[in-house]
């Protein structure tokens, strides 16, 4: 019984520790997303930078990311970026 036990209980411990590390990466994912909601300084939609102020005057310069348009964005437009850790523009939108 107790040889038939201990390789049940080593592919249960792996299965335990491979669905932690699943949920782990889901959780990193979700927080690493952030909002920034604020006025366009400035923009190069050739380069895919643009330069976003927040309320308290904070500027922070975002990367677009592969799915992002720039060119319909302009300076003094107020917009709601949703960007990574990292600085790459994930959604972005214009706010009325």
């Amino acid at each position: 019984m107790t040889r038939k036990l201990l390789p049940i209980l080593i592919i249960a411990l792996f299965m335990i520790s491979f669905a932690g590390m699943a949920v782990s990466q889901d959780v990193q994912e979700v927080q690493e997303a952030m909002i920034l909601k604020g006025t366009i300084v400035s923009t190069n939609a050739d380069v895919g930078k643009v330069m976003v102020q927040d309320e308290s005057g904070k500027t922070m310069t975002l990367t677009a990311g592969p799915d992002t348009d720039l060119k319909t964005l302009s300076d003094g437009d107020r917009v709601s970026v949703e960007y990574s850790s990292d600085g790459v523009i994930k959604s972005i939108s214009k706010q009325e």
